[in-house]
């Protein structure tokens, strides 16, 4: 097969369908910057989706529950090491994505007789003095995306531009907490609702059905108010004026509860 590069390509274009189709019915998370930090939301079903990696970044992701422990002991430890053999300021998510979390996905992607990642990545780091802050994506192939003052992860590519472009068409500069949260959370149904839309149109043969994805509020409210039967909103928030060398903190259920009380 290696001397037939066609072959692989095809190999690869299996795999991505694969990955992509596995990926389809994960939770999206919703990185965005608030007036003192950065914050993650998302919907969690039974097992935690957001985790602090070291001081200042933290981590989410969708995909295999194994894949994600896996990589996410992988960021931990190699930041741990790293922090502790040289400097904590030599722990960066630059580093972590660039050089050990991306590699480390690509090679597994692209090596085609072993087992792929079903994975994608979130990532968030609080700068020091207000630099070098921001998220970064990962993609199961190892593709990294940075954005400064918001990010998103979804189970299709679909979904996370639709839920930018709900993103862009807000206000989100100098938002504070509970009303970034409140984005957050309208921004994930937006891409839950298409990837629902999307999956029942495949499910129906439809291969060429294109879906609308809703933005009217009291709609992703109504959406939102029935997917928290089943599931639970998480969050978590790298705070600047945490006194702190650990600026991560989980929200706490007052907090939540209390930025969406008029929605359920």
């Amino acid at each position: 097969m290696l001397d037939e590069p066609y072959r692989w390509l095809e190999a690869v274009n299996n795999r991505r369908d694969y990955i992509e189709d596995q990926l389809r019915g994960g939770s999206p998370v919703v990185g965005l910057k608030y007036d003192d930090g950065l914050l993650l939301v998302t919907i969690s079903r039974g097992q935690r989706k957001i985790f602090e990696v070291h001081d200042r970044i933290a981590l989410s992701a969708i995909g295999h529950s194994a894949d994600v422990e896996r990589l996410r002991m992988m960021a931990t430890d190699t930041a741990s090491v790293q922090g502790f053999q040289s400097s904590v300021d030599d722990v960066t998510l630059h580093r972590l994505t660039h050089f050990v979390l991306g590699p480390t996905i690509k090679q597994s992607f692209e090596a085609i007789f072993g087992s792929a990642y079903i994975i994608k990545m979130l990532l968030a780091e609080l700068g020091v003095q207000g630099g070098g802050e921001g998220f970064i994506s990962l993609n199961y192939d190892g593709t990294v995306q940075a954005n400064q003052h918001s990010e998103v992860i979804g189970g299709s590519h679909d979904a996370e531009i639709a839920m930018q472009n709900y993103l862009s068409a807000a206000e989100t500069s100098e938002l504070p907490l509970d009303s970034a949260l409140q984005l957050a959370l309208e921004t994930w149904v937006v891409g839950w609702e298409l990837g629902v839309q999307q999956t029942d149109a495949d499910s129906d043969g439809e291969e060429n059905a294109h879906s609308e994805p809703a933005t009217d509020k009291a709609q992703l409210h109504e959406v939102l108010r029935e997917e928290l039967k089943s599931g639970e909103i998480e969050g978590a928030v790298l705070e600047a004026s945490r006194r702190s060398n650990n600026k991560f903190r989980l929200l706490a259920s007052d907090e939540i509860s209390a930025a969406v009380t008029d929605w359920l």
